[in-house]
């Protein structure tokens, strides 16, 4: 990735421009990239003058909300049970494998739940988190959220955290470089640890629903056996 920067530094300012708008709008699709150390570049190319920080700004902006406006009209056309694990789980192939990494029902629904009731600072306080901000548009517009209210919220917290990111890059200078490596590092343990507490939550869910599943048939025993003499 750093080859790749190093070859951006190269264009011209349209180039520079249209090269910040395509993987900022990749990236807020849900495609593994990161964008911090691009940010972070972009403030660093500022500073020496060869972008205008303004627009860079104005760029980085329009191609996450693009894409997250692209991201939220997908996931109105998407039924979020229809994402959850059958009652069922297939006996071989890979749709067996596939089973234990859909969610259940129940964690579907809450989710849906939290997206109605928090949705609109969810999705502020999203764009503002590792990992979670690349995919927070699609639980948005599934639950049918008010598009007025997720572009709002969707631009602010891009804006927050486009421009904070800029502007360190710019204060920082040259040493840029070192942020970046260092951050990029730090991105993968804050992956990690994101995707640690995903299973933490799916192993209490699942054993949350199996002992439900277990407990239900005895309850509905106990009258029987009370009343037998």
């Amino acid at each position: 990735m750093s080859g790749l920067f190093v070859w951006a530094q190269h264009l011209p300012a349209s180039g520079l421009y249209a090269f910040i708008l395509a993987w900022l709008f990749v990236e807020s699709t849900g495609f593994p990239i990161s964008d911090e150390p691009l940010l972070l570049l972009a403030g660093y190319l500022g500073h020496r003058g060869q972008l205008n920080l303004a627009a860079t700004i104005a760029v980085a902006l329009a191609g996450k909300v693009s894409a997250s406006c692209v991201a939220f009209w997908l996931g109105r056309r998407i039924d979020l049970l229809s994402l959850a694990r059958p009652a069922a789980r297939p006996a071989q192939g890979f749709e067996r494998w596939l089973y234990y990494l859909r969610p259940t029902t129940a964690l579907v629904r809450d989710v849906e739940h939290w997206s109605r009731t928090r949705g609109v600072w969810g999705v502020f306080l999203g764009r503002l988190i590792p990992v979670v901000r690349s995919f927070i548009s699609y639980p948005a517009g599934a639950v049918r959220m008010p598009f007025e209210r997720f572009l709002a919220a969707t631009t602010a917290g891009s804006l927050i955290w486009i421009t904070a990111w800029i502007l360190l890059g710019a204060a920082l200078g040259k040493s840029y470089e070192a942020a970046a490596h260092r951050w990029g590092s730090l991105s993968w343990l804050v992956l990690a640890a994101f995707l640690a507490m995903l299973a933490g939550f799916w192993l209490w869910n699942h054993r949350r629903v199996a002992r439900a599943a277990h407990v239900t048939p005895n309850s509905e025993r106990a009258p029987e056996q009370i009343a037998e003499p």
